[in-house]
């Protein structure tokens, strides 16, 4: 237990000095910063907070952002911004660096909550939700030649724990107190982002990385058609108590349809991707973000694979600890109203 408090506590001390130097560096912003413009009748800006450029939080930012400046260009203009991912994004959210997040729905919860990584600063009784979206598989990529098949075998291995201040570093952090292992365990660790690892796991300098993606992803379909690497399962009775425990984490599989060298479905748990915005924002930016990805899904899912498939109705639910914004209520409402 002491490891993940202290990958934590490094988590969030990483995390508040990287957002001090941003607030010291860039113009102030208030907590609202997009008021007075929707107030105005003027053009609002918003910036969403994403992930990794190569990574799927950016993609799906980028794809929605693209439809919201098309289909709202007079009123509405909306920047994706590339960050270190989850845990980030919901900290500068919440101090006024962002206006919209990406998140994983274990640490939104935690943000709610004032859990974890968050318990420092304690709950965030304004998160608010905007709507959740695809699934996301802890998805464990290994060199073929290291004999991994599942995350016990990764003792005495070299492995990629993620950025500090990103959701996955977190959740492996948890994973790890679930099977018993501290970083000792591990015959080296690293910590890339999900570009670099894959780069590292294809020339062999690590043994393992593990991602929480959607599928099917570009990045991993390129490492699968030209690495020695392969997915391996994450399953048994410690995953299953991760389940079990009735926290966020659901059973998942990675379908053998998403990617050629799949000879089968693996078995693995995971979270879901959600937007999280703060109570202040107004509500018609809100209602016009969520209405624009909700009437656009098809398209989306052209512009970005990971949005194939989603369910308008889960989107409303799947994942979501803080309750609706106001906007995003209203823009589910009109959208089952006019089916």
């Amino acid at each position: 237990m002491r490891a993940v408090q202290e990958v934590r506590m490094r988590v969030l001390a990483l995390v508040m000095l990287v957002l001090a130097a941003t607030a010291l560096s860039s113009p102030a912003r208030s907590s609202s910063p997009t008021s007075a413009s929707a107030s105005g009748g003027g053009l609002s800006f918003i910036s969403v907070g994403a992930g990794e450029v190569s990574g799927g939080y950016f993609a799906a930012v980028r794809a929605i952002c693209e439809r919201v400046n098309l289909v709202d260009r007079a009123s509405l203009r909306c920047s994706p911004e590339s960050t270190a991912g989850s845990i980030y994004n919901l900290f500068a959210l919440r101090y006024g660096q962002l206006d919209i997040a990406m998140a994983q729905s274990d640490w939104h919860r935690h943000a709610w909550d004032g859990t974890a990584a968050f318990a420092a600063r304690g709950p965030t009784p304004t998160l608010r939700s905007v709507m959740s979206l695809h699934a996301e598989p802890l998805t464990l990529l290994v060199r073929r030649a290291a004999g991994v098949r599942g995350f016990g075998d990764l003792r005495n291995r070299r492995v990629d724990l993620g950025h500090p201040s990103s959701g996955r570093r977190a959740t492996i952090g948890v994973l790890m107190h679930a099977y018993g292992m501290t970083l000792d365990a591990f015959a080296a660790t690293y910590e890339l982002q999900a570009g670099a690892a894959i780069a590292e796991l294809c020339a062999g300098r690590i043994d393992a990385t593990l991602l929480i993606v959607g599928h099917p992803n570009a990045a991993i379909a390129r490492t699968l058609r030209e690495c020695a690497v392969d997915i391996a399962p994450i399953m048994g009775p410690e995953a299953e108590a991760l389940v079990d425990d009735g926290s966020v984490y659901t059973s998942l599989v990675i379908s053998g349809r998403s990617y050629p060298e799949l000879a089968e479905d693996v078995r693995t748990f995971g979270v879901s991707a959600t937007l999280v915005t703060l109570a202040a924002m107004p509500d018609a930016i809100v209602e016009a973000f969520a209405r624009e990805t909700l009437n656009g899904l098809a398209p989306l899912a052209r512009r970005a694979p990971v949005l194939e498939g989603l369910d308008p109705a889960a989107m409303r639910t799947r994942g979501l600890s803080a309750p609706l914004h106001p906007g995003a209520e209203r823009a589910f409402e009109a959208f089952f109203a006019g089916r």
